[in-house]
């Protein structure tokens, strides 16, 4: 199969460069500060455990658009992205593979950081109000509230270059803070920085006994606009890199 061919190409090329290390040794850290924190903290357990979704939730832009700025440049630098440009029947195809791999890389970083942090958690540290399926669920959902941005950085990173995907990156991550604040309660389902934080903090607190259906937070509109929206992304990009022959000049 074509993608699967293609989505080995491009596992191949992370090999032993930043792109690859990004995503392993950024969960570790922060998942290990957090717990050092959390060994001594005085905070309550749902303070750890909504400190450390925000934590991720704002952090979380910035790593994206690094790693979408380390893809592309990638391209770039092998061939002015001739190798993504020239291949005429597979050309969309091409696009996706390079896209799954960052959202299969993300998966894998989420998993590995919740992963990392649930074990310390109820092993070493004995917080065990919740179980591992509750952190992987977490992870989820975190990812899927995501995705939207991978696919907006990816293009950036394209069309404009690292500085603008990395830029966007630290305005999005000031963005999500803002938005996980009071000024966020009734618009963060309609905006992209918005979903992610918002949809964790929200399964915290079902996994805590909440009934959501009697509290008004946009949950329902959350999840229409995001699934709608990222889908909506996700065709318009491939059509716009379709059309697209490369940047005019390298950023």
């Amino acid at each position: 199969m074509v993608m699967l061919r293609l989505l080995r190409a491009e596992f191949l090329k992370t090999k032993r460069t930043p792109f690859l290390l990004t995503h392993l040794i950024v969960p570790i850290i922060i998942s290990g500060m957090f717990l050092a924190y959390y060994s001594y903290s005085p905070w309550n357990f749902d303070w750890k455990i909504s400190g450390y979704f925000q934590a991720l939730s704002c952090g979380f832009p910035i790593i994206i658009g690094l790693v979408c700025a380390m893809a592309a440049e990638q391209e770039a630098t092998a061939g002015h992205f001739q190798e993504m440009l020239t291949a005429t029947k597979t050309k969309i195809v091409v696009y996706l593979s390079k896209l799954i791999l960052l959202l299969l890389f993300s998966f894998g970083a989420i998993l590995l950081s919740f992963g990392i942090f649930s074990v310390g958690f109820i092993e070493l540290l004995h917080e065990d109000t919740f179980g591992y399926q509750f952190y992987f669920i977490a992870g989820c959902i975190l990812f899927v509230g995501y995705a939207f941005l991978y696919i907006l950085h990816f293009f950036v990173s394209l069309h404009f270059g690292k500085g603008a995907s990395i830029g966007l990156g630290i305005v999005g991550s000031l963005l999500v803070a803002l938005l996980l604040t009071g000024l966020g309660d009734g618009i963060w389902s309609f905006i992209p920085y918005g979903w992610g934080g918002h949809f964790v903090s929200l399964w915290t607190l079902k996994a805590s006994g909440l009934d959501l259906s009697t509290v008004e937070l946009g949950l329902p509109e959350g999840i229409i606009t995001s699934v709608c929206g990222t889908l909506l992304a996700l065709v318009l990009s491939c059509l716009w890199f379709w059309k697209w022959e490369g940047r005019k000049s390298d950023n």
